[in-house]
């Protein structure tokens, strides 16, 4: 588990980082801990540039984030959202004075937890439930919006949420016509994986990874979407009706 600390005040930084042995003691192997410092005050907003590096930092591979303690955590939750887990971290005030024990209380807290969550929610493969793109994909009533009741932070929410993606696979799992099985939505849009592979990122093509709730996305993945009725269907930027079209978790559309 790749854990990235940021927020922490530089001055904070610097001695804890000294403390722990070049931070070599505040995680257990085979952990790996980051921990980027602000120099600015931690009540400010993060800046374009600092929320670029916590980006590019996830599509590294760090992609269990810890926010310590600034109040605009709000911005790195909206920047990752389901892309990677995002925790807030009460390290005390003042934050430049958080204790290294305290530190290594909470990372041991964060993987804990992160550890359950990865083996009982997390995409395993590339027909997880999670992996469909929550702009588009309308499930049934009573699990609407499941990707956010999956995106849990405490441990008696893991079980419900195993059982609403129970739910979902029960409810929108569907025969298709070529004798498998893919996604049918509430809107009888169906959504079956594309084995070509031609809906490639900006930044897969620049060498980084995509991550959806911490599972590493294959270069080009995406759904072939098309309405089960045989209908033709609306896409953004066609100037014309659709039989079909490629849709990436994150909701990006190809006709």
């Amino acid at each position: 588990m790749n854990l990235h600390l940021v927020g922490l005040p530089l001055s904070a930084h610097r001695r804890l980082a000294e403390e722990s042995n070049g931070w070599d003691e505040v995680v257990d192997q085979p952990h790996r801990f980051l921990s980027t410092p602000f120099a600015n005050n931690d009540q400010q907003r993060f800046s374009s540039k600092e929320l670029g590096d916590i980006r590019d930092r996830m599509r590294s591979g760090w992609t269990h984030v810890i926010v310590a303690g600034n109040r605009r955590w709000q911005d790195v939750e909206k920047l990752l959202k389901f892309d990677c887990r995002v925790h807030v971290s009460r390290l005390g005030e003042p934050l430049r004075e958080v204790q290294l024990q305290d530190l290594k209380d909470e990372l041991s807290r964060v993987t804990l937890l992160d550890a359950v969550w990865l083996s009982k929610i997390s995409p395993a493969d590339l027909r997880h439930a999670l992996l469909l793109p929550p702009s588009m994909f309308r499930p049934v009533r009573g699990v609407e919006g499941y990707w956010g009741r999956c995106d849990v932070y405490k441990s008696e929410g893991i079980p419900r949420a195993e059982k609403v993606l129970e739910t979902v696979e029960r409810e929108h799992r569907r025969p298709d016509k070529d004798g498998g099985n893919s996604w049918l939505d509430s809107k009888r849009m169906r959504y079956k994986f594309d084995p070509a592979r031609h809906s490639v990122s900006e930044s897969a093509r620049g060498g980084k990874k995509d991550y959806r709730f911490c599972y590493e996305v294959i270069s080009g993945f995406h759904y072939d979407v098309r309405d089960d009725r045989g209908e033709s269907i609306i896409v953004a930027g066609s100037p014309r009706p659709v039989k079909h079209c490629n849709v990436t978790p994150w909701g990006h559309v190809r006709p």
